[in-house]
């Protein structure tokens, strides 16, 4: 089910086996929002001093967990490995709680898509820069004096020149949103870049979308065009994320 984060109840995120062949035995939840450290800590205190992206193994009323505080919505919550014999039981013990709803994966795209996240795939791939995608913060300062790290010409030169195209945010007129893939196009109707994310924003309610553009029209407030269904629809750049994080670092 759809949640925004203005609401009160965090986010418990379905059951999803792990991937890895080494953790096929587990299972893993998120548990996501605003009030995700008070039900959480009522089963484990400790969990609370946890800062964003920190780790620790935790028993929990019973299951041998492992917490992460992190998540991919934006919002401060924790994601729970546990035993997947006992997945199912920990999930029944956390939707006990009144503050908590189950949603599934839809929800937690929406929310990532407000906080400005990128998904491998579509937002960003192997052809993808850091600059390109204003990702610049995961270079380091001696990365950027050293060099020699694969791709390290481009990107340098890009950080130096800029480079030609740039993620943005992009926040059309209306209600209809415009999905992944969508052209975008300039007043003339000269193609200008694509969409890679979009959709319904539920804390903003409405329509907001990341896409790649021309570096000339990357600049935020700039006025561009979505052709949805053959028909250009009004949007403008606007800065990312359009709903700041709420992580604990402090």
């Amino acid at each position: 089910m759809p949640a925004a984060r203005n609401r009160t109840s965090p986010i418990c995120g379905p059951i999803c086996l792990a991937a890895s062949r080494n953790c096929r035995d587990r299972a893993l939840l998120a548990l996501q929002g605003p009030s995700a450290e008070a039900v959480l800590a009522s089963h484990a205190a400790e969990v609370a001093d946890m800062k964003f992206m920190t780790a620790r193994a935790v028993s929990i009323a019973g299951h041998d967990c492992f917490v992460t505080r992190s998540g991919y919505t934006g919002e401060d919550g924790y994601e729970i490995s546990v035993p997947g014999e006992t997945a199912a039981a920990f999930a029944e013990m956390l939707l006990a709680h009144p503050d908590v709803e189950p949603i599934g994966l839809g929800a937690r795209d929406s929310l990532r898509l407000e906080a400005g996240l990128c998904l491998y795939g579509h937002d960003i791939d192997e052809t993808t820069t850091p600059v390109e995608a204003n990702l610049t913060w995961a270079i380091n300062k001696r990365r950027r004096v050293e060099g020699g790290f694969p791709g390290s010409d481009k990107i340098l030169g890009q950080l130096a020149d800029g480079a030609l195209r740039r993620r943005v945010g992009i926040r059309l007129e209306g209600r209809a949103p415009a999905r992944e893939g969508t052209e975008l196009v300039d007043d003339a109707g000269t193609a200008i870049g694509h969409i890679t994310s979009g959709g319904f924003g539920p804390t903003l309610e409405g329509p907001v979308a990341m896409g790649y553009v021309d570096s000339r029209f990357s600049e935020t407030g700039c006025q561009i065009n979505a052709m949805v269904r053959g028909k250009p629809l009004p949007a403008r750049v606007a800065a990312l994320p359009f709903v700041a994080a709420n992580y604990k670092r402090g």
